[in-house]
Protein backbone atom coordinates (compact mmCIF):
# COMPACT_ATOMS: atom_id res chain seq x y z
CA UNK A 1 0.00 0.00 0.00
CA UNK A 2 1.48 3.19 -0.33
CA UNK A 3 1.61 6.13 -3.62
CA UNK A 4 -1.02 8.85 -5.13
CA UNK A 5 -1.02 12.19 -5.38
CA UNK A 6 -0.67 14.71 -2.41
CA UNK A 7 -0.30 18.44 -0.99
CA UNK A 8 3.09 19.35 -0.23
CA UNK A 9 3.64 19.14 3.39
CA UNK A 10 -0.01 17.88 3.84
CA UNK A 11 -0.61 14.41 4.55
CA UNK A 12 -0.20 12.09 2.39
CA UNK A 13 -3.18 10.47 1.06
CA UNK A 14 -2.25 7.03 0.81
CA UNK A 15 0.59 5.99 3.66
CA UNK A 16 2.01 2.87 3.31
CA UNK A 17 -0.25 0.99 6.04
CA UNK A 18 1.61 0.12 9.20
CA UNK A 19 1.84 -3.22 11.53
CA UNK A 20 -0.64 -1.77 14.16
CA UNK A 21 -3.17 -0.73 11.48
CA UNK A 22 -3.82 -4.64 10.48
CA UNK A 23 -6.99 -4.44 10.99
CA UNK A 24 -8.31 -1.16 10.98
CA UNK A 25 -10.26 0.02 13.62
CA UNK A 26 -14.00 -0.02 13.27
CA UNK A 27 -13.85 4.21 13.49
CA UNK A 28 -11.31 4.14 10.67
CA UNK A 29 -13.31 5.85 8.71
CA UNK A 30 -15.85 7.57 11.13
CA UNK A 31 -17.92 10.48 10.37
CA UNK A 32 -20.39 11.75 13.12
CA UNK A 33 -22.46 13.53 10.92
CA UNK A 34 -22.39 12.69 6.74
CA UNK A 35 -21.63 16.65 5.79
CA UNK A 36 -19.38 18.57 7.49
CA UNK A 37 -21.13 20.39 9.32
CA UNK A 38 -20.28 23.98 8.63
CA UNK A 39 -23.48 25.90 10.36
CA UNK A 40 -22.20 25.16 13.66
CA UNK A 41 -19.93 27.64 15.71
CA UNK A 42 -17.60 25.29 17.16
CA UNK A 43 -16.08 26.11 20.72
CA UNK A 44 -13.40 24.08 19.50
CA UNK A 45 -11.78 22.49 16.31
CA UNK A 46 -9.33 20.13 16.75
CA UNK A 47 -6.84 19.40 13.43
CA UNK A 48 -5.73 15.99 14.14
CA UNK A 49 -6.29 12.63 15.72
CA UNK A 50 -3.30 11.37 16.79
CA UNK A 51 -2.93 11.10 20.57
CA UNK A 52 -2.65 14.62 21.54
CA UNK A 53 -5.55 15.35 19.51
CA UNK A 54 -7.86 12.67 21.11
CA UNK A 55 -6.67 13.65 24.33
CA UNK A 56 -7.55 17.38 24.28
CA UNK A 57 -10.31 15.98 22.87
CA UNK A 58 -11.18 14.00 25.94
CA UNK A 59 -10.31 16.56 28.45
CA UNK A 60 -11.75 18.92 27.60
CA UNK A 61 -15.14 16.82 27.40
CA UNK A 62 -14.47 15.32 30.70
CA UNK A 63 -14.35 18.77 32.04
CA UNK A 64 -17.07 20.13 30.01
CA UNK A 65 -19.52 18.01 28.43
CA UNK A 66 -21.12 20.55 26.86
CA UNK A 67 -18.92 21.92 25.05
CA UNK A 68 -19.33 21.66 21.25
CA UNK A 69 -16.08 19.96 19.47
CA UNK A 70 -15.51 19.12 15.90
CA UNK A 71 -11.85 17.28 15.27
CA UNK A 72 -10.46 17.24 11.61
CA UNK A 73 -8.82 14.48 10.36
CA UNK A 74 -7.15 14.41 6.42
CA UNK A 75 -7.22 10.89 6.81
CA UNK A 76 -8.19 7.57 8.59
CA UNK A 77 -8.84 8.17 12.54
CA UNK A 78 -5.14 7.75 14.24
CA UNK A 79 -3.21 7.10 10.88
CA UNK A 80 -0.21 9.74 11.32
CA UNK A 81 2.71 8.68 13.91
CA UNK A 82 0.69 7.91 16.67
CA UNK A 83 -0.50 4.60 14.92
CA UNK A 84 2.71 3.94 13.40
CA UNK A 85 4.95 4.18 16.14
CA UNK A 86 7.22 1.34 18.02
CA UNK A 87 4.94 0.28 20.68
CA UNK A 88 6.98 1.38 23.28
CA UNK A 89 5.95 3.20 26.73
CA UNK A 90 9.42 4.65 28.40
CA UNK A 91 10.59 7.17 30.29
CA UNK A 92 13.61 6.79 28.05
CA UNK A 93 15.36 9.95 27.91
CA UNK A 94 16.59 10.20 31.52
CA UNK A 95 20.21 10.10 30.58
CA UNK A 96 19.70 13.45 29.24
CA UNK A 97 19.31 14.79 32.08
CA UNK A 98 23.12 16.29 32.25
CA UNK A 99 22.20 18.39 29.07
CA UNK A 100 19.12 19.56 29.97
CA UNK A 101 20.99 20.60 33.57
CA UNK A 102 23.57 22.52 31.56
CA UNK A 103 21.40 24.38 28.75
CA UNK A 104 18.20 24.79 31.18
CA UNK A 105 19.61 24.50 35.11
CA UNK A 106 18.85 21.50 37.50
CA UNK A 107 15.26 22.89 38.19
CA UNK A 108 14.42 22.75 34.76
CA UNK A 109 16.17 18.72 34.34
CA UNK A 110 13.92 17.71 37.84
CA UNK A 111 11.08 18.85 35.85
CA UNK A 112 11.22 17.29 32.78
CA UNK A 113 12.08 13.80 34.52
CA UNK A 114 9.19 14.49 36.77
CA UNK A 115 6.48 15.18 33.45
CA UNK A 116 8.37 12.11 31.91
CA UNK A 117 7.46 10.23 34.64
CA UNK A 118 4.41 10.89 35.30
CA UNK A 119 3.45 10.79 31.82
CA UNK A 120 4.31 7.29 31.66
CA UNK A 121 2.47 6.02 34.51
CA UNK A 122 -0.81 8.68 33.75
CA UNK A 123 -0.94 6.31 30.02
CA UNK A 124 -0.96 3.21 32.48
CA UNK A 125 -3.41 4.29 34.56
CA UNK A 126 -5.67 5.56 31.38
CA UNK A 127 -5.70 2.32 29.92
CA UNK A 128 -6.66 0.54 33.47
CA UNK A 129 -8.99 2.90 34.61
CA UNK A 130 -11.08 2.27 30.93
CA UNK A 131 -10.08 -1.15 30.09
CA UNK A 132 -8.32 -0.28 26.81
CA UNK A 133 -7.90 -3.44 24.77
CA UNK A 134 -4.35 -2.56 23.46
CA UNK A 135 -2.34 -5.17 24.28
CA UNK A 136 -0.81 -3.55 27.09
CA UNK A 137 2.10 -4.76 28.93
CA UNK A 138 4.45 -3.90 31.88
CA UNK A 139 7.97 -4.65 31.09
CA UNK A 140 11.54 -3.99 32.25
CA UNK A 141 12.86 -1.72 28.84
CA UNK A 142 17.15 -1.98 29.06
CA UNK A 143 19.17 0.57 27.76
CA UNK A 144 22.38 -0.81 26.61
CA UNK A 145 25.80 0.60 25.69
CA UNK A 146 28.27 -1.57 23.51
CA UNK A 147 30.63 1.16 23.52
CA UNK A 148 32.99 1.81 26.65
CA UNK A 149 33.02 5.34 26.50
CA UNK A 150 29.75 5.72 25.54
CA UNK A 151 29.24 3.87 29.01
CA UNK A 152 31.06 5.79 30.79
CA UNK A 153 29.24 8.52 29.81
CA UNK A 154 26.10 7.40 30.50
CA UNK A 155 27.80 6.24 34.35
CA UNK A 156 28.51 9.52 34.46
CA UNK A 157 24.94 10.58 34.13
CA UNK A 158 23.71 8.23 36.52
CA UNK A 159 26.23 9.61 39.46
CA UNK A 160 25.32 13.01 38.88
CA UNK A 161 21.52 12.13 39.17
CA UNK A 162 21.80 10.21 41.83
CA UNK A 163 24.08 12.85 43.73
CA UNK A 164 21.08 15.41 42.95
CA UNK A 165 18.60 12.85 44.83
CA UNK A 166 21.36 12.60 47.26
CA UNK A 167 21.04 16.79 48.24
CA UNK A 168 17.58 17.06 46.83
CA UNK A 169 15.55 13.79 47.58
CA UNK A 170 12.54 14.29 45.81
CA UNK A 171 13.04 16.85 43.93
CA UNK A 172 12.54 14.99 40.78
CA UNK A 173 9.35 13.51 41.81
CA UNK A 174 9.12 10.07 42.61
CA UNK A 175 12.31 8.23 41.76
CA UNK A 176 12.33 5.56 38.77
CA UNK A 177 14.37 3.04 40.31
CA UNK A 178 16.90 1.89 37.44
CA UNK A 179 19.50 -0.83 38.05
CA UNK A 180 22.90 -0.72 36.52
CA UNK A 181 24.74 -3.68 34.86
CA UNK A 182 28.18 -4.05 33.96
CA UNK A 183 30.75 -6.45 32.03
CA UNK A 184 28.96 -10.30 31.97
CA UNK A 185 26.40 -9.31 34.36
CA UNK A 186 25.05 -6.63 31.47
CA UNK A 187 25.37 -9.25 29.04
CA UNK A 188 23.52 -11.79 30.82
CA UNK A 189 20.52 -9.83 31.38
CA UNK A 190 20.15 -8.69 27.64
CA UNK A 191 21.54 -11.99 25.96
CA UNK A 192 23.48 -9.50 23.65
CA UNK A 193 27.44 -10.76 23.18
CA UNK A 194 28.29 -6.82 22.73
CA UNK A 195 27.20 -5.21 25.87
CA UNK A 196 29.72 -3.65 28.38
CA UNK A 197 26.70 -2.04 29.66
CA UNK A 198 22.82 -1.92 31.04
CA UNK A 199 20.37 0.66 32.58
CA UNK A 200 17.05 -1.41 33.42
CA UNK A 201 13.78 0.03 34.82
CA UNK A 202 10.05 -0.65 34.47
CA UNK A 203 7.99 0.45 31.25
CA UNK A 204 5.38 -0.53 28.76
CA UNK A 205 4.37 -1.75 25.42
CA UNK A 206 1.10 -1.51 23.90
CA UNK A 207 -0.59 -1.31 20.42
CA UNK A 208 -0.66 2.60 20.02
CA UNK A 209 -3.58 2.61 17.29
CA UNK A 210 -5.62 0.76 19.19
CA UNK A 211 -4.94 2.63 22.11
CA UNK A 212 -5.66 5.98 19.97
CA UNK A 213 -8.76 4.63 18.59
CA UNK A 214 -10.37 3.52 22.36
CA UNK A 215 -9.16 7.08 23.11
CA UNK A 216 -11.53 8.75 20.12
CA UNK A 217 -14.25 6.37 21.04
CA UNK A 218 -14.62 7.69 24.08
CA UNK A 219 -14.78 11.45 23.52
CA UNK A 220 -17.18 10.44 20.61
CA UNK A 221 -19.37 9.33 23.40
CA UNK A 222 -19.10 12.24 25.01
CA UNK A 223 -19.90 14.22 22.05
CA UNK A 224 -17.15 14.37 20.21
CA UNK A 225 -17.94 15.18 16.32
CA UNK A 226 -15.12 13.21 14.12
CA UNK A 227 -14.64 13.90 10.68
CA UNK A 228 -12.28 11.16 9.07
CA UNK A 229 -10.81 11.91 5.31
CA UNK A 230 -11.16 15.54 5.54
CA UNK A 231 -8.13 17.74 5.14
CA UNK A 232 -7.68 21.01 6.61
CA UNK A 233 -6.08 23.31 4.43
CA UNK A 234 -6.01 26.38 6.30
CA UNK A 235 -6.55 28.34 9.54
CA UNK A 236 -7.34 31.77 9.10
CA UNK A 237 -8.78 34.59 11.89
CA UNK A 238 -12.10 36.28 11.11
CA UNK A 239 -12.05 40.01 10.15
CA UNK A 240 -14.43 41.89 12.97
CA UNK A 241 -14.14 39.05 15.76
CA UNK A 242 -15.57 40.82 18.94
CA UNK A 243 -14.72 38.12 21.56
CA UNK A 244 -18.00 36.63 23.19
CA UNK A 245 -19.62 33.64 21.70
CA UNK A 246 -18.58 34.63 18.33
CA UNK A 247 -16.26 32.65 15.98
CA UNK A 248 -12.62 33.91 15.48
CA UNK A 249 -11.31 31.41 13.41
CA UNK A 250 -12.19 29.82 10.41
CA UNK A 251 -10.55 26.39 8.68
CA UNK A 252 -10.99 25.62 5.37
CA UNK A 253 -10.87 22.03 3.87
CA UNK A 254 -11.33 20.48 1.30
CA UNK A 255 -15.21 19.55 2.48
CA UNK A 256 -15.91 23.09 3.06
CA UNK A 257 -15.21 25.61 5.65
CA UNK A 258 -15.70 25.49 9.40
CA UNK A 259 -16.01 28.05 12.36
CA UNK A 260 -14.55 28.04 15.92
CA UNK A 261 -13.82 30.08 18.75
CA UNK A 262 -10.85 28.01 19.42
CA UNK A 263 -8.22 26.06 17.16
CA UNK A 264 -6.10 23.39 18.18
CA UNK A 265 -3.49 22.36 15.96
CA UNK A 266 -2.11 18.82 16.64
CA UNK A 267 -0.78 18.49 14.21
CA UNK A 268 3.04 17.20 14.71
CA UNK A 269 4.95 16.82 11.64
CA UNK A 270 2.58 18.62 9.07
CA UNK A 271 1.88 21.93 11.15
CA UNK A 272 4.09 23.54 9.11
CA UNK A 273 1.60 23.16 6.19
CA UNK A 274 -0.65 25.14 8.22
CA UNK A 275 1.69 27.79 10.18
CA UNK A 276 3.41 29.62 7.89
CA UNK A 277 4.69 32.00 10.00
CA UNK A 278 6.06 29.16 12.55
CA UNK A 279 7.56 27.42 9.09
CA UNK A 280 9.77 30.44 8.24
CA UNK A 281 11.68 29.71 11.70
CA UNK A 282 12.62 26.39 11.10
CA UNK A 283 11.70 25.44 14.46
CA UNK A 284 9.78 22.33 13.17
CA UNK A 285 11.52 19.85 11.46
CA UNK A 286 9.53 16.99 9.74
CA UNK A 287 11.16 13.60 9.18
CA UNK A 288 9.90 10.05 8.12
CA UNK A 289 11.13 6.72 10.85
CA UNK A 290 10.88 3.47 10.05
CA UNK A 291 10.64 0.40 11.62
CA UNK A 292 10.35 -3.47 10.20
CA UNK A 293 8.46 -6.41 11.89
CA UNK A 294 10.65 -9.76 11.72
CA UNK A 295 10.46 -12.87 12.94
CA UNK A 296 13.37 -13.49 15.21
CA UNK A 297 16.18 -15.92 14.17
CA UNK A 298 16.28 -19.82 14.18
CA UNK A 299 18.20 -20.01 17.40
CA UNK A 300 16.73 -17.20 19.44
CA UNK A 301 13.61 -19.17 20.55
CA UNK A 302 14.63 -19.06 24.00
CA UNK A 303 16.62 -16.05 24.02
CA UNK A 304 15.98 -13.76 27.05
CA UNK A 305 14.48 -10.68 24.99
CA UNK A 306 11.80 -13.36 23.52
CA UNK A 307 9.94 -12.91 26.51
CA UNK A 308 8.36 -9.95 25.99
CA UNK A 309 10.74 -6.82 26.53
CA UNK A 310 12.01 -3.44 24.74
CA UNK A 311 15.14 -2.45 24.53
CA UNK A 312 17.00 1.13 23.35
CA UNK A 313 20.39 0.66 21.81
CA UNK A 314 21.98 4.12 22.85
CA UNK A 315 25.21 4.09 21.39
CA UNK A 316 24.53 2.52 17.99
CA UNK A 317 24.24 5.90 16.60
CA UNK A 318 21.13 4.95 14.52
CA UNK A 319 18.37 5.71 16.76
CA UNK A 320 17.92 2.21 17.37
CA UNK A 321 14.91 0.04 19.36
CA UNK A 322 13.28 -3.12 19.35
CA UNK A 323 10.42 -4.65 21.57
CA UNK A 324 9.17 -8.45 21.21
CA UNK A 325 5.89 -9.63 20.87
CA UNK A 326 4.87 -11.50 24.29
CA UNK A 327 3.36 -14.78 23.66
CA UNK A 328 0.23 -14.32 23.96
CA UNK A 329 -0.45 -11.74 21.90
CA UNK A 330 -1.00 -11.06 17.78
CA UNK A 331 2.08 -11.32 16.02
CA UNK A 332 3.47 -13.27 19.05
CA UNK A 333 7.59 -13.64 18.57
CA UNK A 334 7.53 -10.62 16.39
CA UNK A 335 10.78 -8.15 16.78
CA UNK A 336 9.79 -4.56 15.95
CA UNK A 337 13.05 -3.09 14.92
CA UNK A 338 13.38 0.78 14.68
CA UNK A 339 15.68 3.55 13.90
CA UNK A 340 18.44 3.31 11.30
CA UNK A 341 19.29 7.03 11.23
CA UNK A 342 23.06 6.77 9.55
CA UNK A 343 21.51 5.13 6.03
CA UNK A 344 18.22 7.55 6.76
CA UNK A 345 17.60 10.52 4.41
CA UNK A 346 14.76 10.94 6.67
CA UNK A 347 14.35 15.16 7.61
CA UNK A 348 12.42 17.43 5.56
CA UNK A 349 9.80 14.90 4.35
CA UNK A 350 6.15 14.36 5.06
CA UNK A 351 5.68 11.64 2.62
CA UNK A 352 4.93 8.20 4.37
CA UNK A 353 3.67 6.71 1.37
CA UNK A 354 7.51 5.43 0.54
CA UNK A 355 10.29 3.90 2.40
CA UNK A 356 14.09 4.39 2.28
CA UNK A 357 15.00 0.92 0.99
CA UNK A 358 18.68 1.12 2.42
CA UNK A 359 16.79 1.31 5.72
CA UNK A 360 14.53 -1.20 5.14
CA UNK A 361 17.29 -3.33 4.60
CA UNK A 362 19.25 -2.33 7.54
CA UNK A 363 16.47 -2.73 9.97
CA UNK A 364 15.78 -5.93 8.54
CA UNK A 365 19.23 -7.56 8.76
CA UNK A 366 20.52 -5.71 11.84
CA UNK A 367 19.47 -8.01 14.47
CA UNK A 368 22.07 -10.99 12.84
CA UNK A 369 24.27 -8.31 13.77
CA UNK A 370 23.46 -7.06 17.54
CA UNK A 371 22.46 -10.74 18.76
CA UNK A 372 25.42 -12.43 17.00
CA UNK A 373 25.55 -14.67 13.95
CA UNK A 374 25.53 -17.93 16.55
CA UNK A 375 23.52 -16.93 18.61
CA UNK A 376 20.39 -15.96 15.70
CA UNK A 377 20.90 -18.21 13.74
CA UNK A 378 18.87 -18.28 9.93
CA UNK A 379 17.24 -15.22 8.97
CA UNK A 380 13.79 -14.92 9.45
CA UNK A 381 11.10 -13.55 7.50
CA UNK A 382 9.68 -10.07 7.45
CA UNK A 383 6.48 -9.61 8.39
CA UNK A 384 5.45 -6.18 7.22
CA UNK A 385 7.84 -2.46 7.15
CA UNK A 386 6.44 1.03 7.43
CA UNK A 387 6.89 4.13 8.60
CA UNK A 388 5.73 7.42 10.02
CA UNK A 389 6.31 11.10 10.37
CA UNK A 390 7.63 12.17 13.40
CA UNK A 391 8.66 16.24 14.14
CA UNK A 392 11.80 17.38 16.11
CA UNK A 393 12.37 21.07 17.28
CA UNK A 394 16.18 22.20 18.03
CA UNK A 395 16.60 21.87 21.81
CA UNK A 396 14.27 18.28 21.94
CA UNK A 397 11.09 19.61 23.84
CA UNK A 398 7.55 20.35 22.44
CA UNK A 399 5.92 23.41 21.59
CA UNK A 400 2.83 23.75 24.10
CA UNK A 401 0.95 27.15 23.97
CA UNK A 402 -1.15 29.85 22.80
CA UNK A 403 0.01 31.50 19.25
CA UNK A 404 0.09 35.19 19.25
CA UNK A 405 1.81 35.44 15.66
CA UNK A 406 -0.25 34.34 12.81
CA UNK A 407 -2.70 37.40 13.91
CA UNK A 408 -1.41 39.55 16.66
CA UNK A 409 -4.17 40.51 19.13
CA UNK A 410 -6.00 37.47 18.25
CA UNK A 411 -6.48 34.71 20.86
CA UNK A 412 -7.48 31.35 19.94
CA UNK A 413 -5.08 29.23 18.48
CA UNK A 414 -3.46 26.81 20.18
CA UNK A 415 -0.92 23.82 19.94
CA UNK A 416 0.76 21.08 21.34
CA UNK A 417 3.61 19.72 18.71
CA UNK A 418 7.10 18.53 17.98
CA UNK A 419 6.93 15.51 20.09
CA UNK A 420 10.99 14.59 18.80
CA UNK A 421 9.96 10.87 18.25
CA UNK A 422 9.09 10.66 21.99
CA UNK A 423 5.48 11.20 21.70
CA UNK A 424 3.63 8.37 24.05
CA UNK A 425 6.53 9.68 26.90
CA UNK A 426 4.76 13.46 26.61
CA UNK A 427 2.17 14.50 24.44
CA UNK A 428 -0.69 12.73 26.91
CA UNK A 429 0.67 15.06 29.73
CA UNK A 430 1.35 18.04 27.08
CA UNK A 431 -2.21 17.35 26.38
CA UNK A 432 -3.23 18.12 29.67
CA UNK A 433 -1.26 21.27 30.22
CA UNK A 434 -3.06 22.67 27.43
CA UNK A 435 -6.22 21.80 28.53
CA UNK A 436 -5.48 23.30 31.60
CA UNK A 437 -4.59 27.25 29.94
CA UNK A 438 -7.61 27.12 27.64
CA UNK A 439 -10.02 26.38 30.19
CA UNK A 440 -8.12 28.52 33.07
CA UNK A 441 -5.82 31.12 31.18
CA UNK A 442 -2.90 29.59 32.92
CA UNK A 443 -0.54 27.23 32.61
CA UNK A 444 0.33 24.59 35.46
CA UNK A 445 3.08 24.80 37.43
CA UNK A 446 4.49 20.80 36.27
CA UNK A 447 4.57 22.31 33.06
CA UNK A 448 8.85 22.90 32.29
CA UNK A 449 9.59 25.92 31.20
CA UNK A 450 11.13 24.52 28.01
CA UNK A 451 8.24 23.46 26.59
CA UNK A 452 6.64 26.92 26.35
CA UNK A 453 5.55 28.00 22.63
CA UNK A 454 6.75 31.50 22.75
CA UNK A 455 10.40 30.35 22.46
CA UNK A 456 10.31 29.47 19.22
CA UNK A 457 10.48 33.56 18.20
CA UNK A 458 13.56 33.65 20.59
CA UNK A 459 16.50 33.75 18.30
CA UNK A 460 18.45 32.22 21.30
CA UNK A 461 17.51 28.62 20.66
CA UNK A 462 19.44 26.51 22.93
CA UNK A 463 20.55 23.67 20.38
CA UNK A 464 20.29 19.94 21.86
CA UNK A 465 18.89 17.41 19.20
CA UNK A 466 21.89 16.37 16.78
CA UNK A 467 19.97 17.28 14.01
CA UNK A 468 22.27 18.45 11.87
CA UNK A 469 24.24 14.73 12.31
CA UNK A 470 20.91 13.39 10.39
CA UNK A 471 21.26 13.06 6.72
CA UNK A 472 18.66 15.01 5.03
CA UNK A 473 16.67 15.46 1.99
Amino acid sequence: MGGGEAIPGFPHPNPVRSYWQVPPHPIADHRTTADLPTATTWDYVIIGSGITGAAVAHKLLTRDPALQILMLEARTAASAASGRNGGQVRAGWHLNFAKYADAFGEDAALAFERFEAQNVADMAAFVRAHGVDCDFRDVQTADVYTAPAAWAAALAVVRRRREVERRRPGAGGPFVERRVWEGEAARARVGLPSAVGVITYAAHTQNPYRLVCRMLELGLEKGLNLQTNTMALKVAPLEGADGGGAAKWEVVTDRGTVQSQKVVLATNGYTNALHAKLNHTGFLVPGRSQLSAIRPGSNMAHHPVMEGTSVGLNDIGNGDYFMVCDADLPGAGDILYGGGRSVSKSLHTVDDSVLNEKVVAYLQHTGRQVFGSETWGEEGEAVRDWGGITCYTPDTFPLVGEDTATAPGQKGLWMSVGMNGHGMALALRCAEALVEMMTTGEAPEWLPEPFRLERVWNKETVHLSGLKSWVTV
